[in-house]
């Protein structure tokens, strides 16, 4: 019966090739999250004052460490799959990325960025965190066409089969699942759910409970840390580690760290500020060549 109600997803995971460059759904969603994160994250600052120069000029630098994070776990995670085929490390557009990986590179680069520029990174973030979620869940709409995690079996009506010839398993009903039946749409579909319960319990913080600026970003990583935590119980192609997967430990690791954080920000940060006017007279003017 679970096979039979499956949801059958015939899509090819490859748009177009041409000569070696292989165009992907995975690596168009891919692309349209990022675009879509750094618009909602302008979005949010915006309403708090800030340039939308100064977004865009923090995305500059943070998208490529996200880039290069999300890609380096996942390399370390899946790092027998890659010996005798090295190359095969910088075919993202493919798939193959840690959504931990990209979200820690990039803050770490966008921090340290907006640090050197003397930005107000907390207010940033907070703005960040809606952008992010946004992003996350639009770019997880290639995950579930590429049929690229592999997830639990299910009898349950909304399982997903995968039958095109180049899903980037073999094409079965349910890449990795015993006897053909359907499979968990852990990527495809609780993710994106329960990003979108996510954003719209920060974005209710955010108006009407939060006071203090950086609070709801680590609000985020939290929220964030105990979706993927659970998710990961659905998923087979996790790195384990003892008791628990690799994505698990980090979900532990990235919430006990906002934890600390909320603390401080709590016991030494101030309430939040009033909304502030979008210019900062000290800095240099914008040259007329100057793009965005």
């Amino acid at each position: 019966m679970g096979a039979f109600l499956a949801i059958q997803v015939r899509i090819d995971p490859n748009i177009a090739e041409v000569g070696r460059f292989l165009l992907t759904w995975h690596g168009l969603f891919t692309a349209v999250g990022i675009a879509t994160a750094v618009f909602v994250t302008a979005m949010f600052a915006k309403r708090r004052g800030i340039l939308e120069d100064d977004i865009y000029s923090i995305a500059l630098w943070a998208i490529p460490g996200g880039i290069i994070g999300a890609r380096l776990l996942f390399v370390g995670e899946h790092l027998g799959d890659f010996r005798g085929n090295w190359l095969d490390i910088f075919s993202v557009n493919e798939g193959g990325i840690s959504i931990y990986g990209g979200l820690i590179g990039g803050a770490l680069v966008g921090w340290a960025y907006a640090w050197r520029r003397h930005l107000p990174m907390r207010v940033i973030s907070d703005a960040a965190a809606f952008g992010l979620i946004a992003g996350q869940a639009i770019g997880r709409m290639g995950d579930f066409i590429n049929g690229e995690h592999l997830a639990k079996a299910t009898s349950l009506p909304w399982g997903f089969c995968y039958t095109h010839p180049n899903t980037l398993q073999t094409p079965i009903c349910g890449p990795g699942a015993a006897g053909g039946a359907p499979v968990h749409p852990v990527a495809g579909a609780y993710e994106p759910l329960a990003l979108l319960v996510l954003f719209w319990g920060l974005l209710y913080l955010w108006h009407n409970v939060v006071q203090r600026d950086g609070v709801i970003f680590w609000l985020y990583v939290i929220g964030y840390s105990v979706i993927r935590f659970g998710l990961s119980y659905l998923r087979l192609n996790e790195a384990v580690k003892g008791p628990l997967t690799v994505p698990q430990w980090t979900a532990i690791g990235t919430a006990a760290l906002a934890v600390l954080v909320l603390l401080y920000i709590w016991k030494r940060m101030p309430l939040k500020s009033p909304r502030l006017e979008p210019s900062r007279p000290s800095r240099r003017p914008v040259s007329a060549g100057r793009s965005r």
